[in-house]
């Protein structure tokens, strides 16, 4: 199988996970809200204090956009090598965008954690996370 085919497969494979996270969203607010009605009709308020649906969609950055954030292919590696993003050998954009997109997408859950759960024990710690 050639290069670009593999390019291609992957970049196809990558928009059918974003579709299906997509859809989960969508499958996850429709049940919200039927849950939301029963609650209501059954007179109690249901819990709607965190918003899963909001962290289940990963941010949908560009290969034109990390080239407008950082001038260039090799800019962008060094931001993803600042920002913790390793990879087992040199990377295509698409692994680099889904990068960016997975670090962006964590960041937000984990800022999200950060808030709704506050330690002062984790001042100056640093966690790393692998994606398998």
């Amino acid at each position: 199988m050639g290069k670009q085919k593999i390019d291609r497969l992957l970049a196809k494979l990558q928009d059918n996970h974003a579709q299906d996270i997509h859809d989960t969203a969508a499958i996850f607010t429709v049940a919200q809200g039927a849950v939301n009605q029963l609650a209501q009709e059954m007179g109690r308020t249901p819990d709607t204090s965190e918003k899963p649906s909001s962290l289940l969609a990963p941010p949908q950055l560009t290969k034109a956009e990390l080239i407008h954030r950082y001038g260039n292919y090799n800019a962008c590696r060094s931001a993803a090598k600042k920002a913790g993003i390793t990879f087992s050998r040199q990377p295509r954009w698409p692994q680099i965008v889904a990068a960016f997109n997975y670090l962006e997408g964590c960041q937000k859950c984990v800022n999200t954690y950060l808030q709704q759960h506050p330690s002062p024990d984790l001042q100056d710690i640093k966690i790393t996370l692998s994606l398998s």
